[in-house]
């Protein structure tokens, strides 16, 4: 993108850009166009929230990013784009193309004060290396640029998979996940509206389309969903192939929410696309298809007639021309991905899946067919990942071909990779091979792993064999790593003089840390003069965590001026610790006033938290006001946490009235959870109208999940009716797991034929982990058949934790010679393609 082509974008205003542009879902007229005016915007308890805090970041010169997390047509965009037009109606709108030119932007400083960066579908931006990259420079742009306000939107299934790291390779993004779980404003944004209600009715009396929507939803409260079309895509697909949509339209537009669901992160490529298409037909739809069928397909399906285009057309060359890539209407997308998320993609889809886009494509549906134990398929699209350059693919690629292939073979794989021998090693430590394990970080370190000194140094002591572990941190701190001492100084803290003998080896080595095992040993020893000496140095090291322990050390000493002393140096230094600890200090000797005040210099110096504590010090104190007052200045930093904290507390000690109005400001805030705290404390009172009042609550903020634990909570008081009733209220609003886990309940209470129906109930609404509790329920009784096939549903479905079960109920079946040997075989090679 040209410099004068940035400056454009960079001055247009919400109300300057097509809305469509942004993202917005048109509803389209009678006669199918939608060039129309959008629909008349129905405010809901969200949009307060997310005005709130877009008004105090133009108000305070704050960096805001907010997030609306909520299902596909729930009107998270639309609610994004009406905020910004009315409470920052001049600040310009960035809306860059992808994570590339995020970073772009951030790095070349073109992205200023007073402006929205808009990341509609922020998955899209924050997704792999590239992802990565843009979340590092995002959290640089938040922390150097005020004021500022990053929008984006997210379903919740992209929320889960980019905040839960994989558990064989290490936390691959910790800057995308550290925006995601940081201080932000999250806002819930619920996937209901009642036509019912009076706004509705008099906006549908102003626009037809309106009408029409509701007309449509009926008592279902999807509103939303019928003005864009959504549910008429779904009965379109549901009808199967050969009916709305031919055999070849119907399987590629399944094989294109098949390739977003198993990872790829994009639009799908047309050569995927029409690959994986062909394992979606049968075999008489594949012999009369003709030899356009895929161009033909895509044009039907991209073409807009009598209604919405299930399949958009990009194009992702960087010059002019046709379509390349193509991806599904996110409502359809969501409807597949629910109805197939326990069922595993024909074999096929494997072998096309080699044309995905990116490393990081290849690298995520290496994973899919890795989680899904087909083996084979995953050793390519990970040798496919390696080959285009993606940095973390080889040491997964290693680990997976130890186990199919062997350690030779493993060996050969990582080649010179430190990544690849430290996964090695971590997985050998998992089975207990010690040696080999050892060997594996050895080479690690020669490779440049610092990480590997200290694993090596660790497992000779755990070996019994310190003599060992000293030459091994010998030689780390030879190359200049002094972690291994450091570790060892951990292990041997039982033993004092060993201890200090390997911290003060550290310390030559120039970790200042050393200095602060060197205070902990004194300290442990009583010698606090010691251990004020070796903080003080770590301090003078730049170790900031040594501050606080100074604030503690002083104040053991009974020198509180010292300790207040500690608590400066380290504010003087960008760390608030020791205040926050010197409030507890004070609170914990009855000095509710030197506690507040100190709660009130960690909160000047940036540390949120300390405004939770003084609203809950305060409170306990009986003052209600000063309480409600931090909680107030908390929300409006964009920290919704303090009131939680008082509707908890308040709600504890029985004080409904105020547990009510803190929950409301919490969910004013952001924070849902308020609302569900107070419904579970509301029942356990007894009060069973107002916990149902305060679930509906939360249910209007986004969250079933109040209706959920409702159902739960009866359960286990022997309210079966209530529990019924409580349950499929989360259900028809979109709690899949809530039949999952009454389940839990009533398995607990021993009553498994329940248990059995309420997992079924839960595989019905999409909850993939009913599978597995189905199957060890199933396994537990004898049922090995039936466990079976419940395992093999939760293993497709990439449960990595029903492998295990699977097998087990395949040796449990009627005994055969070959059973222990096909046991045996597929915990080494997996399942085959076709499964």
């Amino acid at each position: 993108m040209s410099d004068s082509e940035v400056s454009e974008v960079r001055h247009r205003t919400a109300a300057q850009w097509d809305p469509l542009r942004l993202g917005v879902q048109p509803a389209p007229g009678p006669d199918e166009t939608v060039d129309l005016p959008l629909t008349e915007y129905l405010t809901r308890p969200h949009d307060e929230t997310l005005r709130q805090r877009l008004a105090r970041t133009a108000a305070t010169d704050d960096a805001a990013f907010v997030l609306l997390v909520g299902r596909s047509a729930s009107g998270k965009t639309r609610a994004v784009y009406e905020a910004v037009a009315a409470v920052l109606p001049d600040w310009p709108v960035v809306h860059p193309a992808d994570a590339d030119e995020v970073a772009a932007w951030i790095e070349a400083s073109r992205i200023g004060p007073r402006t929205v960066l808009w990341l509609d579908e922020a998955q899209r931006y924050l997704s792999g290396g590239p992802g990565e990259r843009a979340a590092r420079a995002l959290g640089r742009l938040l922390d150097q640029v005020a004021p500022l306000a990053v929008v984006g939107t997210m379903w919740p299934e992209h929320l889960r998979r980019l905040t839960q790291g994989r558990k064989d390779s290490g936390d691959e993004s910790p800057h995308t996940r550290a925006l995601l779980t940081g201080r932000h404003s999250k806002i819930t944004v619920p996937d209901t509206l009642s036509g019912g209600s009076p706004a509705v009715a008099a906006a549908a009396a102003r626009d037809p389309r309106l009408a029409a929507a509701v007309r449509a939803a009926g008592a279902g409260n999807r509103v939303l969903q019928h003005l864009t079309g959504g549910p008429e895509l779904v009965r379109n697909w549901e009808m199967g192939p050969g009916q709305w949509y031919s055999e070849s339209e119907h399987a590629v537009l399944t094989a294109a929410v098949e390739a977003r669901r198993l990872g790829h992160a994009s639009a799908v490529p047309a050569r995927l696309l029409m690959e994986v298409a062909a394992g979606f037909m049968d075999a008489t739809a594949r012999a009369t298809a003709g030899k356009e069928w895929f161009p033909a397909a895509i044009s039907a399906l991209t073409t807009p007639a009598g209604g919405p285009v299930p399949l958009i057309a990009e194009r992702y060359a960087s010059d002019v021309g046709d379509p390349d890539s193509y991806r599904p209407d996110d409502y359809l997308e969501q409807h597949i991905r629910r109805v197939r998320a326990h069922r595993a993609p024909p074999a096929g889809f494997w072998t096309g899946a080699a044309h995905a886009r990116t490393a990081d494509d290849l690298y995520a549906l290496g994973g899919a067919a890795e989680l899904r134990r087909r083996y084979s398929c995953a050793a390519v699209l990970y040798k496919g990942a390696v080959d285009k350059g993606h940095s973390r693919a080889r040491a997964v690629w290693a680990v997976l071909r130890e186990t199919t292939d062997g350690t030779a073979a493993a060996e050969e794989t990582a080649a010179t990779d430190p990544l690849a021998w430290a996964a090695l090693a971590v997985s050998r430590e998992s089975e207990v091979k010690g040696s080999a394990a050892y060997e594996a970080y050895r080479r690690a370190a020669e490779a440049g792993d610092v990480w590997a000194w200290s694993a090596m140094a660790r497992i000779r002591e755990e070996e019994g064999d310190p003599a060992a572990a000293d030459d091994v941190a010998a030689l780390a701190a030879a190359s200049g790593q002094a972690l291994a001492w450091r570790t060892l100084g951990r292990m041997r803290a039982a033993h004092g003089p060993a201890a200090a003998k390997a911290f003060a080896q550290a310390v030559m080595a120039g970790d200042g840390w050393g200095h602060m095992g060197l205070a902990q040993v004194a300290e442990s020893d009583g010698d606090l003069a010691s251990a004020v000496e070796h903080a003080t140095r770590a301090a003078d090291a730049g170790v900031t965590a040594a501050w606080a322990r100074l604030v503690r050390l002083h104040w053991s000493l009974g020198d509180h001026a010292s300790a207040v002393a500690a608590a400066t140096g380290g504010a003087d230094v960008g760390t608030p610790e020791g205040w926050s600890l010197l409030a507890q200090l004070r609170n914990e000797a009855n000095d509710v006033s030197g506690a507040a005040a100190a709660h009130r210099a960690a909160a000047a110096l940036g540390f949120g938290a300390a405004w939770r504590e003084l609203a809950l010090l305060a409170d306990s104190d009986g003052d209600s006001v000063a309480a409600e007052e931090a909680a107030g200045q908390s929300a409006r930093i964009g920290d919704p946490d303090a009131w939680t904290a008082l509707a908890e507390a308040r709600a504890e000690r029985g004080f409904d009235a105020g547990a009510a109005r803190a929950a409301a400001e919490a969910a004013r805030a952001g924070d849902v959870e308020a609302w569900i705290t107070l419904a579970r404390g509301r029942e356990r009172a007894g009060n069973a109208e107002g916990a149902e009042l305060a679930a509906d609550l939360a249910a209007e903020r986004g969250s079933p999940a109040a209706w959920a634990a409702l159902s739960r909570m009866r359960e286990r008081a022997g309210d079966r009716d209530g529990s019924r009733r409580a349950v499929l209220r989360a259900d028809a609003l979109g709690a899949s797991d809530a039949w999952t886990a009454l389940g839990r309940v009533r398995e607990e209470l021993g009553d498994t034929a329940a248990a059995e129906r309420a997992y079924i109930r839960g595989c019905t609404a999409g909850d993939t982990e009913a599978h597995a509790l189905l199957g060890a329920l199933y396994l537990e009784q004898g049922r090995s058949h039936e466990a079976c096939a419940a395992y093999r549903s939760a293993v497709d479905a990439g449960l990595a934790d029903a492998w295990e079960g699977l097998l087990s109920a395949l040796a449990a079946q009627a005994p055969r010679a070959t059973s222990a040997q096909t046991v045996r075989r597929l915990r080494t090679t997996g399942l085959s393609a076709e499964g």
